[in-house]
């Protein structure tokens, strides 16, 4: 007997099939599978289409539970949902579970602590058996999600424009964000010479590119004027969809690496922010887990680091969503006791 676990999210859908040993038997990824983001039909194709390599040379009829874990679950259209999974063959009624309880197993067999998800957004939970109990911030980009990518992403942006502003063009993070704007502009732009290559048409000044600035041959640095270049900067930004200033936070762990005193103050208020955000759920002298989840904090790099060190608790990385969520069906489907819960978690999360 096998069982299912399927990680959907707005940018790609993943699932994991696996036996009662932890096995893993077949895998599969496609495109972007929540409703929210993309409607049932096309949501539910995307799925279907992760799941036929990971059924791939299995009766569909031998899968004995599924858990999905999923974003944006209240859009489900259900009856085009199931004519999905049953069209795969799957016999079993699949149990959906958000992404809070997914991302705490993806960390810990316990039943009991408290999630941080730092990615795009950022939210924290109390998990109880399982379930949240009590969240904190996931209030989006213009209300929380203090200490996210995209918290990050904005805060560097600040930062280079009111350096540039300043006449400051020589700080690490700031020749960081100012490269990738431009290369990213360039991106955009018909080959028409200096201007899409991201050199300012006006710009008489220097054409050496500072080493680490991401930038293409023939971008002027330092620019000319610092305050046109921030207007650049501020233009091309605000034309984009306001999420996309996450793609600017591995920016931030970079320069902080390097020592970059803008980005040290950026990584050291985040992570203030987002061991606040836990404190929220958590309670005083508490001993169980924190499960740290999403790419800001699963990259290990200076914002985990002082995450880690500014929570008085254990702390323990998030695994593979789609092992958890496939964890969470073998429970279920298998009648697993705690220990052998615990066993078979380590095998699919930890040595698998």
């Amino acid at each position: 007997m096998y069982v299912l676990g399927l990680d959907i999210g707005g940018t790609s859908s993943r699932a994991l099939l696996i036996d009662a040993t932890g096995r893993r038997i077949g895998h599969g990824k496609a495109a972007g599978g929540n409703p929210a983001a993309h409607g049932t039909e096309t949501a539910a194709a995307n799925i279907r289409q992760a799941l036929e390599p990971a059924l791939r040379g299995v009766d569909p009829a031998e899968v004995a539970g599924a858990v999905i874990g999923m974003a944006g679950v209240k859009a489900l259209d259900r009856p085009v949902f199931d004519r999905m999974w049953a069209s795969a063959g799957l016999r079993c009624a699949p149990a959906v579970a958000g992404d809070l309880g997914i991302a705490f197993a993806a960390g810990t067999a316990e039943p009991h602590g408290t999630v941080l998800i730092a990615g795009t957004g950022a939210v924290a939970a109390r998990i109880e058996d399982g379930s949240p109990t009590a969240i904190s911030d996931g209030l989006g980009w213009l209300l929380g999600d203090q200490g996210s990518g995209f918290w990050l992403g904005r805060e560097a942006a600040r930062a280079a424009v009111h350096s540039l502003g300043r006449g400051e063009s020589d700080g690490l993070l700031t020749r960081l964000v100012a490269g990738h704007v431009r290369d990213e502009r360039a991106d955009r732009l018909p080959d028409t010479g200096g201007e899409a290559a991201g050199a300012p048409p006006e710009s008489g000044g220097p054409t050496t590119t500072p080493a680490g600035t991401g930038q293409g041959p023939g971008a002027a640095w330092p620019p000319v004027d610092g305050r046109a270049e921030a207007i650049r900067i501020v233009v091309q930004l605000q034309g984009r969809p306001p999420l996309e200033l996450a793609r600017l936070a591995p920016l931030v762990s970079r320069a902080a690496e390097e020592g970059d005193p803008d980005a040290l103050k950026i990584v050291s208020t985040a992570a203030g922010l987002l061991c606040a955000t836990v404190a929220e759920v958590r309670a005083e002298g508490e001993n169980t887990p924190v499960v740290l989840a999403g790419s800001v904090l699963t990259s290990q790099g200076p914002i985990y680091a002082a995450v880690r060190d500014g929570l008085d608790a254990p702390t323990v990385l998030a695994g593979d969503a789609a092992g958890a969520a496939a964890w969470l069906a073998a429970r279920e489907a298998f009648g697993l006791d705690h220990e052998a819960a615990r066993r078979l978690h380590r095998r699919i999360l930890r040595e698998g």
